[in-house]
C-alpha cells in the first residue's frame, strides 16, 4: 500500500468514526431534547422533576463537550488532496453544529430557566449546520 492509499484509508476510517460519534450522541440526546422541546411549546418546563431537568442539562453539558472532542479530531484529519475542499466545508458545518449545540446547551439555564429564543435559534443553526454535514458526507462518500 502507498502513501495515498494509506492516507486514504486513514481518512476514511476517521470520517466513519466521526459520523459513528455524532450517531451515538444524538440518540443519547435527541429523548431528552424531545421532552425539554415539548415542555416548552407547552410551557410546562417549570413543571418538570428537578431530578429529569437536572439530568438533560448535565447530558447536554456532556454531549457538548464530547462533540467538541469529535470536531477537535475532524479538525485534525488529513484528506487526500482530491477531498481536501470538501473536507475544509466539512470541518465548517460541523464546527457551526457544534456551536449550536454550545448555544443551546447554554440556553438551559438553572432553575428551570431556559433562554426559548436562544434554544430556538440554537435549534434552527443544529438543523441547517447537520443538514449541510450529512450532504458532505454524501458527497465524500461519492467522491471516494
Amino acid at each position: 500500500m502507498n502513501a495515498a492509499q494509506k492516507r486514504a484509508m486513514q481518512y476514511g476510517q476517521l470520517i466513519n468514526n466521526t459520523v459513528q460519534s455524532i450517531q451515538e450522541e444524538q440518540d443519547k440526546l435527541n429523548p431528552e431534547f424531545e421532552k425539554l422541546r415539548d415542555a416548552l411549546d407547552r410551557s410546562k418546563v417549570d413543571k418538570m422533576d428537578d431530578v429529569e431537568y437536572t439530568k438533560i442539562q448535565k447530558d447536554f453539558q456532556t454531549g457538548t463537550k464530547n462533540y467538541q472532542e469529535t470536531l477537535a479530531k475532524l479538525e485534525k484529519g488529513k484528506a487526500p488532496a482530491r477531498l481536501m475542499g470538501t473536507h475544509i466545508s466539512l470541518v465548517s458545518a460541523f464546527k457551526n453544529y457544534v456551536a449550536g449545540c454550545a448555544d443551546m446547551t447554554a440556553s438551559i439555564g438553572d432553575d428551570k430557566n431556559v433562554d426559548r429564543h436562544q434554544f430556538d435559534e440554537a435549534e434552527k443553526k443544529q438543523d441547517e449546520y447537520m443538514d449541510k454535514f450529512s450532504k458532505l458526507i454524501q458527497k465524500l462518500t461519492n467522491l471516494a
